[in-house]
């Protein structure tokens, strides 16, 4: 009776931590914004994790996520769909729509993983240039 068990609650642990592998790399969001982590904050709608684990971005499946390149620029950008992104290098300051005033610019970048919603309207200008990896969602 015993050993069956161990065997029972052994193999629910397995299931669970599956299920919650699967649920991350389907919905990144959701795994950046759990409770457990480090503060997330939020800015004008944009979602900003500050410097996450390695064991967190192992969870998201970062390095599995397409890459992109960007210099030095300006430009404006329309979110088409919820965009969950991690910076391996670079810094970029963001101009949300509707939040015109110079102090409502911030900073993300090098280290920071950041959701914006679908639909959100941005300036973007690259200060440092950018690396990053980058996941999309309906």
């Amino acid at each position: 009776m015993g050993n069956h068990f161990l065997t029972l609650s052994l193999l629910l642990v397995i299931v669970c931590v599956c299920v919650s592998i699967i649920t991350t790399k389907l919905n990144p969001k959701e795994a950046i914004m759990s409770p457990s982590d480090s503060n997330p904050i939020e800015i004008h709608g944009v979602k900003i994790l500050r410097q996450p684990s390695d064991s967190k971005l192992a969870q998201l499946g970062v390095a599995s996520w397409p890459k992109w390149e960007g210099g030095p620029s300006k430009f404006p950008w329309t979110f088409k769909k919820t965009e969950t992104m991690y910076f391996v290098e670079g810094k970029i300051k963001v101009n949300v729509d509707g939040y015109d005033r110079e102090e409502d610019v911030f900073e993300i970048g090098k280290g920071d993983v950041v959701i914006f919603p679908k639909d959100m309207k941005v300036v973007w200008e690259i200060i440092e240039a950018v690396k990053k990896h980058y996941s999309l969602e309906d």
